[in-house]
């Protein structure tokens, strides 16, 4: 792929017409970081850089992923699907990539926590372990299983629900162990040809969610999946034998205490024929009550699992907390498990975000890009550019973290042909890793209070920075394989 920035200033000024064209096959990678205020020309440039790199590719058409924040980069001709809570597609933040050596749950489990960090309010030890096993519980509800990579592979993800043609019916896996329990919540038995457990639709909800409805073909889990699993124990928390029989042993305990503390006293004051008839009569209530509820707790074993499955998910203050940040995320409406409706055939997805708050934004963008990276980590080394990835406002996204997406991306993505376009205002919003990782670097247009910062981060004069003017001339870097120098073409805008 070739793109024509333009016209070599210096050449020019000699009466030499010589074209500074960036070449996908003489670069190091095909990162590029267009930095430029507003008005600068970077939608324009934006523009003719797909158009250009398109006409360009041969045989070799790469995927162009364009994330449009504003709603304004208008590509012709380009596929474009708008992201919001009222559309019934999104993404799915908890599918798994199948590569047994760069997949996995733990990973998918792992990545998902470090982008809700990343994003949202980071979360404690305790709420990272308790999510990380309620995660756990549903991917394995779902027949993935950490250890099995053969358990990852989902052959499609267009899983349907199962029915039989009465749409008010929702059709529940139920264990075969577990379906008077079913029965008794209300569910009933269809006999043939499904045999199969269901419920009326309106009324799957409570204790009976504990049951996913049954699929058709295997799917991944959603965060509605793992936000139903959590309320699920967080009601079985709240109503559980287990815990109250753990309470009322304290309070034995602390009855014990008490009445032994009066006796010693009583002793060390010479009464030997101490009697606390309240005390003793408060320790022996609360001894009743713990036997009582220990005795309903053993009764209620059935696996042998119970305390451990108590104990894993903590208290219930943090399996509250967890299920709130669950239900934050699925009430931002966009984690869903239908795939948005792109035209495969068409080259250029433009990502429509504008509806969404700066947070969710930060949220779709990075798990998007994680995605993308393990799909091009899963399909393998590449000789050419199979995926362009184009970032306007990316300092929304950009940090310090070797684990962002982003910085991930632009060390590693290149060998499995990942192209990554980062448009933003200055690059001082960029970490310096980041910036010594792009091959390419446009310079359109810095504000002036950014001219100094920028200058540095750039390796660049501010006299260079002050040539610069809107639409007219540009800086560009081109960073060739085999070369030590990072020299700047000074670029008339053609």
């Amino acid at each position: 792929m070739q793109i024509r920035f333009g016209l070599d200033a210096q050449e020019l000024k000699l009466g030499k017409t010589v074209p500074v064209i960036w070449d996908s096959s003489k670069l190091v990678n095909g990162h590029t970081l267009i930095v430029g205020m507003s008005g600068s020309g970077k939608t324009f440039t934006l523009r003719k850089m797909i158009a250009q790199a398109l006409r360009t590719a041969g045989h070799q058409i790469p995927r162009v992923h364009l994330f449009d924040v504003h709603g304004d980069l208008e590509i012709p001709g380009a596929s474009e699907v708008r992201f919001s809570e009222q559309t019934c597609w999104g993404l799915n933040p908890l599918k798994v990539n199948p590569d047994p050596h760069f997949g996995g749950v733990r990973k998918r489990i792992q990545s998902f926590m470090s982008t809700m960090n990343r994003t949202m309010r980071t979360m404690g030890p305790k709420q990272e372990a308790c999510l990380r096993n309620i995660l756990t519980d549903v991917y394995a509800q779902y027949g993935f299983k950490q250890d099995d990579p053969s358990t990852w592979y989902v052959q499609d993800e267009t899983a349907v629900l199962m029915s039989d043609g009465h749409e008010e019916r929702l059709f529940i896996d139920v264990p075969k162990a577990e379906k008077d329990e079913a029965k008794a919540l209300g569910a009933r038995w269809s006999g043939g040809p499904l045999y199969s457990w269901y419920i009326n639709q309106d009324q799957y909800e409570g204790a009976v969610t504990r049951w996913p409805p049954k699929l058709m073909a295997r799917t991944n889990p959603s965060i509605k999946d793992a936000l139903r699993m959590a309320q699920n124990i967080l009601q079985q928390s709240f109503l559980g034998s287990g815990a109250d029989a753990v309470t009322y042993l304290e309070l034995a305990n602390r009855s014990a205490q008490s009445y032994r503390k009066k006796a010693i006293q009583a002793l060390r004051k010479g009464e030997a024929n101490f009697e606390d008839e309240a005390g003793k009569l408060e320790l022996d209530k609360a001894k009743k009550k713990a036997i009582d509820a220990f005795a309903t707790y053993v009764e209620s074993i059935t696996t042998g699992r119970e305390l451990n499955s108590l104990m894993k998910y903590d208290s219930t203050d943090v399996l509250k907390s967890v299920v709130d940040r669950l239900q934050n995320l699925d009430a931002i409406g966009i984690f869903k498990p239908s795939p948005p409706p792109f035209e495969m055939s068409n080259p250029i997805w433009r990502y429509n975000i504008h509806a969404l708050s700066m947070e969710e934004r930060k949220l779709f963008v990075l798990f998007k890009l994680e995605e993308l990276f393990m799909a091009a980590v899963e399909r393998g080394p590449q000789d050419h550019i199979q995926d362009v990835i184009i970032l306007d406002e990316a300092h929304i996204y950009a940090d310090d973290d070797p684990d962002n997406p982003i910085n991930t991306i632009a060390k590693e993505a290149r060998k499995f042909g990942v192209m990554l376009v980062a448009a933003s205002q200055s690059p001082t919003h960029f970490p310096e890793d980041f910036v010594a990782s792009v091959a390419t670097k446009i310079v359109l247009g810095i504000d002036e209070i950014y001219w100094r910062p920028s200058a540095t981060k750039l390796r660049l004069r501010e006299e260079a920075l002050a040539w610069v003017t809107s639409t007219k001339t540009m800086l560009v870097q081109l960073k060739m394989k085999g070369e030590t120098q990072n020299d700047w073409a000074w670029c008339s805008i053609a």
